[in-house]
């Protein structure tokens, strides 16, 4: 049986994960078009756009049916991978295959799963500590997005080799086409989860007494929050997007503000700097690493700062043009070309060897 590169791109329709795959696979493909690969995908996302331009003949298609994050995918993706010699398998998160005998190369983005110590949380805290563990055991490759992410990964799973940061690039896609000075909307945009921090933003939004102003949250509310238990009629959920229509979101607001506890890397202030919209984040780490002086910050731990830095910001229009200058260089420092060159070079050596 042929040797064969396996890739897991279960996850391309997910955020962040799934933002890193679309901008990196086709590439990928092209590069090692003359190597048996096999890609894992899962039943429900369409993927005829992405590989219609790619030979049929050194591509396999296997879709995984069980759930992502659970015991069911390690029985599943080992049974149907069993009969193939495989030299390699990258898998963009994670969750890798255990029972798997190859080489492996893990990205990990972040480790929320291992910090989040919530008791709701429990069996996927768990499980995210067994595949650590034989991340470890396996002496996997792993690439991370930001440094902030090596060190959580050192300071909380004791591993320390074979650890690479290449951070995510920023795509062309996102730009400016009219002034944030038009605009009354201030902006979440990410899935409305716990650690994202996004009630002390409604909190904050709240304490601004400015009727004149509507706070738009955009994402996946994963059945965290309520959409209606805002008790106020300028706050608006508006459900996961397209990026056509999250383009246009970013072109007509104010002011991105994300108010996250925890990131490995953030999109969204870059897209947001892309696009000549004012960032107003947490002063985070990961995000302080990503956004440099590019975006203004807030005490992640104080409503009070947060209202006080988004008034700030609302009236001092020199202030957002600061802003934006220094934003357009930093997001020119995050390429998709050099992410994806300094990956080839990691899977080039772990194909031969």
């Amino acid at each position: 049986m042929k040797n064969r590169f396996v890739i897991d791109i279960r996850m391309i329709g997910s955020s962040g994960i799934g933002t890193y795959i679309q901008n990196i696979l086709c590439v990928i493909l092209k590069n090692y078009k003359k190597t048996n690969i096999i890609l894992l995908v899962n039943p429900y996302f369409d993927y005829s756009k992405i590989l219609r331009n790619f030979n049929s003949n050194n591509l396999k298609i296997i879709t995984i049916n069980s759930p992502i994050y659970s015991i069911r995918e390690q029985f599943e993706i080992y049974s149907k991978l069993i009969k193939y010699k495989i030299v390699l398998f990258w898998a963009p998160h994670y969750n890798i295959p255990i029972l798997l005998n190859a080489n492996l190369l893990v990205t990990i983005h972040d480790i929320w799963h291992i910090v989040d110590k919530s008791p709701v949380r429990f069996l996927r805290n768990l499980y995210a500590k067994i595949l650590f563990f034989f991340i470890k055991l396996k002496k996997a490759n792993i690439i991370t997005v930001s440094n902030f992410t090596k060190n959580e990964i050192i300071a909380n799973t004791n591993l320390r080799s074979n650890i690479t940061v290449i951070k995510s690039g920023i795509d062309k896609f996102w730009k400016s086409n009219k002034s944030y000075k038009n605009s009354s909307n201030i902006i979440y945009v990410g899935n409305i989860r716990k650690h994202k921090n996004v009630s002390l933003l409604i909190d904050a939004f709240k304490n601004i007494n400015n009727s004149s102003f509507k706070l738009l949250l955009i994402g996946n509310s994963s059945n965290y929050f309520k959409k209606n238990n805002f008790n106020n009629d300028n706050i608006k959920y508006i459900d996961e997007v397209d990026r056509e229509r999250l383009v246009e979101y970013y072109n007509n607001a104010r002011l991105l503000v994300l108010p996250s506890r925890y990131e490995g890397f953030g999109f969204t202030p870059l897209e947001s700097m892309a696009c000549n919209c004012p960032a107003l984040v947490s002063d985070f780490p990961a995000i302080k690493e990503i956004c440099k002086d590019g975006a203004y910050y807030f005490n992640l731990d104080n409503k009070d700062d947060l209202t006080n830095k988004i008034i700030y910001l609302l009236n001092n229009e020199e202030v957002c043009d600061d802003l934006i200058k220094k934003g357009r260089k930093i997001v020119k420092q995050y390429d998709w070309g050099k992410t994806v060159h300094e990956t080839i070079k990691i899977i080039d050596k772990l194909l031969v060897n």
